[in-house]
This record gives C-alpha cells, structure tokens and sequence, in this order.
C-alpha cells in the first residue's frame, strides 16, 4: 500500500532518502508543467524545478502534514514562478510549437468549453489554441497562475486556494476572471482573423 504525502515527509525528515525521492517522483510533473507554463523553455523548466525540490527539501520541516502537500509544493513553485517572471519580465513564453501534445490536448478541452460547442476545423482549432496561450499571457500574474492550477493542472478550488494563500472564494473569483478574459481575447483575436465564433 502506498505511503501517505504525510508519511513521506515524516520520514523525509527523518533523514530517508528515499521518502524524499518519492515525494518528487510524485509531484515532479506538476512542478514542470505549473512551471512550463511560466517560463516555457525545458532547460529553464528543469532548472527551476530543482529548485523548487530544493526549497520543499529545506522546508519540510515547516510543513503542516494536516494540509495538503500537493498545494503546499504547488505554492513553492506558483511563487518561485512568479519570482522568475518578475526577474525576466521582458521575457516572451514559449511559441504554442513548443507546447507538449499533454498541453495541447489541455488547452483544447479548455477551448471546446469556452466554445459551447461551436464547430471549427483542425486549422482554426489549431490558430485558437495559439491565440488562447498568447491571450494567457496577457492575464494578470494571479490569475493566470489560478487558471493554470485549476483548469489546465486540474488541481480543487481548495488546492488552489491554498497554493494562491486565498480564500476559496477569491480563488474561484481569479479562475472566472481569467476564463472571462481569456474567452474575450479569443474571440476578438479570432473575429480580427475573420474566423467565425
């Protein structure tokens, strides 16, 4: 039977390698995709997802094994995220190329939903997808980071909350802001390319 998030980190602190190793073994893919969505470039990715692993490593000690421990390294990431972007501001997100088929398929579903079901080829699909991850970027930094937790990492309100260190009402008020906005540019930026909505 596999071991508790908390019983990794008791024994994490206990000086168990390996307990460590399992808990980034578990939550290494939603560092880099929270992280991906930020920095976009794989080696800036990794990069900052070992020092995410380093920070919760050098933290464990202050976690509270009564919460989650997906949010809690989900906010260690949110913030080293948000410390980098503040850092490069200038710098642009990766291409919608360089997304992953995982995030592609991801930002369909959150397409189709704001879609309603309105009917495109693969071609618009395609330029929709790309105009939905640049119309990301033009979102506020919180808002963004919420939208990405909840519909794209699928992580719960709560989770969410806890990762924003907000009340789950303010986290549900920040994705529905997003969805809003990013619905809006989508659309307009498609209306401006002559592609029916």
């Amino acid at each position: 039977m596999a071991k508790s998030d908390a019983q990794l980190v008791v024994e994490s602190l206990e000086g168990d390698a390996k307990a460590f190793e399992e808990i980034i073994r578990r939550y290494q893919r939603l560092v880099f995709n929270i992280a991906y969505h930020y920095l976009g470039r794989r080696n800036e990715v990794e990069d900052l997802a070992q020092e995410v692993f380093l920070k919760v490593y050098r933290s464990l000690g202050r976690f509270d094994t009564t919460r989650p421990l997906k949010a809690w390294i989900g906010r260690i990431t949110s913030n080293a995220c948000l410390d980098e972007v503040r850092k490069y501001r200038t710098r642009k997100v990766s291409a919608f190329a360089d997304l992953s088929q995982d995030e592609e398929e991801r930002i369909q579903r959150g397409h189709s939903d704001a879609q309603a079901g309105g009917s495109l080829s693969d071609q618009e699909a395609e330029e929709s997808f790309r105009l939905l991850y640049q119309a990301m970027e033009q979102l506020a930094e919180k808002d963004r980071l919420a939208f990405v937790l909840r519909e794209m990492e699928g992580l719960e309100y709560s989770e969410v909350a806890e990762a924003l260190k907000a009340s789950q009402v303010a986290a549900r008020i920040r994705v529905s802001r997003a969805r809003k906005k990013l619905q809006e540019s989508v659309k307009s930026l498609l209306a401006q390319r002559g592609v029916a909505s």
